[in-house]
């Protein structure tokens, strides 16, 4: 290395070039952010780890053919990425001007809105009233989002027991929690194709809830209108599951992230399905 070289590049380092620095890198973040809300994140990720690997090997092994694609390839890249990503990124900006910075911020549910939900789920299954409750995590879910009704609330128990009271408008589908909020209901999710290994037939509902974790890291709240059972769906599995308290503290110890990737093991839940 050039200590040099990079003694004088320092030197040259000001507040303009700061501001410049930290503009970028808003930006950046800023992006990712708004592609986080969406699926194009998981295709974004997997693309620059393609990226990094092969810019590593060409200049450890020298690839000539790799390095120059990399080198005079990049604004092909960016206007591909431009293409591909486009319904994202009208989303994302659409979301950027209807929403705040804290709102945009938040992704994560807070311990208030797992109590609220468990609460509310709680007292449906008591009272026998059907409900599917989706928390969205790493990967988006604006597309499940955008085939429902609009909603945007603060969670709480009464809002989520009017949106699954029989014969309510938007009692038949999913509703969507992202972050602290309720950001749709009556949303459409994709059906598991097939439910094995359980000791009962499952129902729309729970294959719904079931379906939606096979393909994201989402996980779900479904209750039985028929039985009254509370299950969680995670990684394509169904968990039979107590209420009130055994419920939010479950749902507390799934929404932590493990590097592992699965947190359905070691659980001391009932394992219902295997999908």
């Amino acid at each position: 290395m050039d200590f040099q070289h990079a003694g004088e590049v320092l030197n040259q380092f000001d507040w303009s070039a700061a501001i410049d620095v930290l503009l970028i890198a808003g930006a950046i973040f800023a992006a990712f952010r708004l592609l986080s809300h969406t699926r194009a994140v998981t295709i974004l990720r997997g693309a620059v780890a393609l990226i990094l690997v092969l810019v590593i090997l060409g200049l450890a092994l020298d690839l000539t053919a790799v390095n120059w694609i990399l080198e005079n390839g990049l604004v092909a890249l960016i206007v591909g990425a431009a293409v591909i990503f486009q319904p994202e990124i009208r989303r994302g900006l659409d979301l950027l001007g209807r929403t705040g910075i804290q709102d945009l911020l938040a992704h994560d549910p807070t311990e208030d809105t797992i109590d609220a939900v468990a609460e509310a789920a709680s007292r449906m299954a008591r009272d026998r009233h059907g409900a599917l409750i989706v928390f969205e995590r790493e990967t988006g879910l604006q597309d499940v989002i955008d085939t429902g009704v609009p909603v945007d609330a603060r969670v709480s128990p009464e809002l989520v027991e009017g949106i699954f009271f029989p014969n309510s408008p938007m009692h038949d589908l999913a509703t969507v929690i992202r972050g602290a909020r309720v950001v749709a209901a009556s949303c459409e999710l994709p059906l598991a194709d097939e439910v094995r290994g359980g000791a009962r037939r499952v129902g729309t509902r729970h294959r719904a809830a079931v379906g939606i974790t096979e393909q994201t890291d989402a996980v779900s709240v479904v209750v039985s209108e028929e039985t009254g059972e509370v299950s969680i769906a995670q990684g394509g599995r169904l968990f039979r599951q107590g209420r009130g308290s055994l419920l939010s503290q479950e749902l507390r110890r799934r929404m932590v992230r493990r590097a592992d990737g699965d947190n359905s093991q070691n659980s001391g839940l009932e394992r219902v399905t295997n999908a």
